[in-house]
């Protein structure tokens, strides 16, 4: 259960409870440690505590995948997809060369049949080397024809004759990713005199407790966002910050102009959806400010048509999922971003599948509660530890679009 919708008084908040369902397993239902024994995520167990928004503050690091680490650096692989599909990387290829060179050919062995797009003719490959294939023309009865240069090549099949030595491997090896570990502290204390004076917050030690580990989560969720990599020293000993969304997230990032109609909208979600990870759901979850939200909002606004009834009671709309040809993506607003002017206007969008937080410590609290006699010192005081990293799997299905500031109709 998430909370929006808070009505304020003089002295408290009342929040009002929203059912949010999404269809990946694990990402704000109740399986997450909301409902029922905690699963020993921290942050999960202060989701109770302070609800906020749309979506939870600590939408990040709680509901989302998580698994041990081992060592402050951790490590992950990833595998493209191989294509299929290169280009012709020579020009003035005409129609009786027998050697053709493509820009990409660690996917092709001898017995695989070709496609020139731009033309129809089909070739057999019948030897590589590097970059350079050798063919036959006009294979299948197709026409040998001209092609230039950046022209598509679309591998359509292999073929082996009868009694054939064995092909050659192919392989796809993934490429090595890493990401640092990085340290949260975040101290409670009680100085005597507090302890002595009476306040409104009853149980002193408990009120700062938990602020501190409020605090100490937001740390944490401020850095999975917007985190950057380093490794060196300060004060002679080992000083090591990680990653976050943000810095992971390169390939779709675009900003968008004055205004943002459908189709500019569109254009931008479909090369998010067209990479998946195996086995997920193509579906995602997009973080944004009230900004953001309100011109998407507006274009649904101009392009659909609002109906009212006589004694109709409610006008407006609430877009909270978007729905495209490629995959659905559901809309939350999340409070770092609402309280920021330039982030207001910006979508961050994710694959839920794809987050893993990467726990090299879970968090623990050293409590040095002595009653004030602790080594002399004049307070009850204690600390939160975590160390963590953070690890988006697959960019190319999450992406930014930022600079939301106005919605348009289709030219």
């Amino acid at each position: 259960m998430l909370y929006r919708n808070c009505k304020h008084t003089a002295d408290n908040t009342v929040w009002l409870p929203v059912h949010i369902c999404l269809a990946v397993k694990g990402v704000f239902a109740s399986d997450s440690g909301i409902v029922g024994d905690p699963k020993g995520d921290f942050a999960t167990a202060l989701l109770q505590e302070v609800p906020t928004g749309n979506a939870p503050f600590f939408a990040l690091s709680s509901g989302m995948k998580s698994t041990p680490a081992i060592d402050t650096v951790v490590h992950w692989f990833e595998e493209s997809h191989l294509s299929g599909r290169t280009t012709l990387a020579e020009s003035g290829f005409d129609d009786s060369e027998t050697d053709m060179t493509v820009a990409d050919a660690s996917f092709l062995v001898a017995g695989a049949i070709l496609l020139v797009e731009t033309t129809g003719e089909q070739v057999l490959v019948t030897g590589v080397s590097g970059s350079v294939l050798t063919i036959v023309r006009g294979f299948a009865g197709t026409s040998a024809s001209a092609a230039t240069s950046g022209d598509g090549i679309q591998k359509i099949g292999t073929a082996q004759a009868e009694a054939s030595e064995k092909p050659t491997a192919v392989m796809n090896v993934g490429d090595p990713i890493f990401n640092f570990t990085q340290i949260f502290r975040n101290t409670w204390n009680v100085s005597g005199t507090t302890a002595a004076v009476q306040y409104y917050t009853g149980n002193k030690v408990a009120k700062s407790k938990r602020d501190a580990s409020l605090f100490h989560a937001e740390d944490i969720e401020r850095s999975l966002w917007f985190g950057r990599r380093s490794n060196g020293t300060v004060g002679g000993m080992p000083f090591r910050t990680m990653n976050g969304l943000d810095a992971m997230i390169t390939t779709n990032v675009d900003g968008a102009g004055s205004t943002t109609n459908w189709q500019e909208l569109e254009d931008f979600l479909r090369a998010i959806f067209e990479k998946n990870i195996k086995g997920e759901p193509n579906e995602r979850i997009a973080f944004c400010g009230n900004q953001a939200l309100s011109v998407i909002n507006g274009i649904a606004r101009i392009e659909g048509t609002i109906m009212l009834d006589p004694g109709a009671t409610e006008f407006g709309l609430d877009v909270t999922k978007w729905i495209t040809p490629f995959g659905r993506i559901s809309l939350m607003t999340h409070p770092m971003f609402v309280e920021s002017p330039l982030w207001t206007q910006d979508l961050r969008i994710l694959h839920p599948a794809a987050v893993d937080i990467r726990w090299l410590r879970r968090t623990h609290l050293d409590d040095y509660d002595q009653d004030g006699r602790r080594a002399g010192t004049d307070a009850d005081f204690g600390v939160y530890t975590s160390e963590l990293s953070f690890q988006y799997g697959v960019e190319t299905t999450g992406g930014r679009l930022t600079g939301l500031t106005a919605a348009a109709a289709v030219p």
